[in-house]
């Protein structure tokens, strides 16, 4: 049997299997109908109640800004010196750490879409760059442990994790290229800006129901053993809302929350790699990235808690 008729065969019952768990979940949804209802209400409620809030804004006001070119004479020789980047790359960074995940990988996606960053140092952006939104961090957390500086620290935490892994590949440089001389009219910049977030809020909001409905399915069968590790591991959100829950002490909590904030979640990692246009990423390399800082995240919260 030739190589080729083997890949063929292989290819065939692949997607014969895929077929087969795609009715499963199809037919799941229906025999739990009132579970995956409560599920779809709970992600609205998160979509709307957390993630408009604190997303959609300052999303549309860093695209605005940026079509603007309001970043364009954003540097830092020290930072491009320390990190193995060239003119304007330090607001990439500052960007995606303002927008948060997954906005943030995403506006790194459209940057280099735009030939406005090369294909490895956007790469090496999306990997090392994914924060968490401040606003969920610093104001959400810290008014869950009734402590704002709690909420600081913990945000200090992602930033310090992220310019570590920067740090270590340096090996990939990063340059940044100068926008278009002319600036676009300022109102269709506007309007492109808010038609681009608000696009991107709904793919967040779609995704998020989705998973969160098949998550529901499977902490329905799952026994109990292994339905703690699913629910930190999924959703990053509500994730750490149940870490904050947890019957141990303030420091194991803290740790615990920090490394969920650097991994973002299943349901987040989903959100990334179905909105990238530009960029073609490997999940498992991604998947490193995302231990590799929620290990290093452990790390720095014992000298922080």
């Amino acid at each position: 049997m030739t190589f080729k008729k083997t890949y063929t065969i292989a290819v065939i019952v692949v997607h014969r299997i895929e077929l087969i768990m795609l009715y499963l979940l199809l037919a799941s949804l229906f025999l739990f109908g009132h579970t995956v209802s409560s599920s779809v209400q709970i992600s609205l409620k998160i979509w709307w109640n957390t993630l408009i809030p604190g997303m959609l804004v300052p999303m549309i006001m860093i695209r605005f800004i940026h079509a603007r070119q309001g970043f364009a004479h954003l540097c830092s020789k020290i930072f491009n010196r320390c990190f193995a980047m060239s003119n304007n790359a330090f607001a990439y960074v500052i960007c995606a750490m303002l927008l948060g995940f997954p906005s943030g990988s995403l506006f790194i996606d459209e940057a280099y879409g735009q030939d406005l960053l090369n294909k490895q140092g956007a790469k090496r952006i999306l990997l090392c760059c994914c924060f968490p939104t401040p606003g969920f961090v610093i104001l959400s957390l810290g008014a869950l442990y009734q402590d704002p500086s709690i909420g600081w620290r913990l945000y200090l935490i992602q930033i310090l994790s992220g310019c570590i892994l920067l740090w270590f590949t340096r090996s990939i440089h990063v340059n940044a290229y100068s926008q278009p001389s002319k600036l676009p009219p300022f109102f269709e910049s506007l309007t492109k800006a808010i038609r681009t977030s608000v696009q991107a809020m709904t793919m967040i909001g779609i995704y998020l129901i989705l998973f969160l409905s098949f998550l529901s399915v499977l902490e329905a069968i799952l026994p109990d053993q292994l339905l703690l590790p699913l629910q930190l591991t999924g959703e990053f959100s509500s994730a750490v809302l149940l870490s904050a829950q947890l019957p141990c002490s303030l420091t194991i909590k803290l740790i615990l929350t920090s490394a969920l904030l650097s991994f973002g979640g299943l349901c987040v990692h989903v959100q990334i790699f179905s909105s990238l246009r530009n960029l073609s990423l490997s999940y498992p390399h991604f998947l490193f990235f995302r231990i590799l800082q929620a290990v290093v995240s452990m790390i720095l919260s014992f000298f922080f808690f």
